[in-house]
């Protein structure tokens, strides 16, 4: 199976004893696997935050860039920023490059509140080894006590791009084989606890009707 599009919506009819049937229109399905997605993806990524460990799962997902760093125009004494990728969906790990290659021993991305008090305490103000970063928006605002830094190096989860209604032979979402199998049960979780099924009220029942598919 190549989990196109139609493929998917396909096998949604299957678990869901709708063949033949308009009950779960197109449209529909694909706003109620997008959701599922995110969610399955979103756990996965708390996994990756407690382990350090990126999981087969999402893998495909993951990328690391050098973002560009420049002075940050409006705040002159706040350091620098960098904006956030276009594709962008969490942050996994970040360091700060020099030029020659070198690195900061570590990086703190920080909150709001902790970030001003991190610049405004003489006992905890960020340095070259030891620089300082918070999100906010669509970029990263970088202080590393005055020091020019060439680039963040961010790893960090894309968005997962996903099978339009006019693409029904691509792919439906650019994840492994067994990641569409889960993301597809939850999505006909989602859509028995919409309808009011009955099939809700046994787990069990709809462990079975997915191994029998997918078998």
């Amino acid at each position: 199976m190549d989990y196109k599009l139609s493929e998917v919506h396909q096998k949604l009819k299957e678990l869901s004893d709708k063949m033949g049937s308009d009950y779960f229109v197109l449209p529909v399905f694909l706003n109620f696997f997008e959701t599922a997605a995110y969610d399955f993806i979103g756990e996965k990524l708390k996994i990756v935050e407690k382990t350090q460990e990126i999981t087969d799962d999402i893998r495909p997902l993951m990328t690391t860039e050098d973002l560009v760093v420049t002075e940050n125009i409006n705040q002159p004494d706040s350091g620098y920023v960098s904006g956030l990728p276009s594709n962008y969906l969490r942050t996994v790990a970040y360091d700060i490059i020099y030029p020659g290659g070198e690195r900061c021993r570590r990086a703190d991305l920080l909150r709001q509140s902790h970030y001003l008090l991190s610049r405004n305490n003489p006992n905890k103000r960020p340095t070259k080894e030891y620089p300082i970063i918070l999100q906010e928006g669509s970029i990263f605002r970088i202080d590393t006590g005055g020091v020019k830094p060439e680039s963040l190096r961010l790893t960090y989860c894309k968005k997962p791009t996903f099978a339009t209604t006019g693409q029904l032979t691509q792919r439906i979402i650019n994840l492994p084989d067994d990641s569409i199998e889960k993301v597809l049960k939850i999505t006909v979780t989602g859509l028995f606890n919409k309808t009011g099924d009955q099939r809700t009220q046994s787990n069990y029942q709809l462990q079975e009707s997915y191994r029998k598919v997918f078998k």
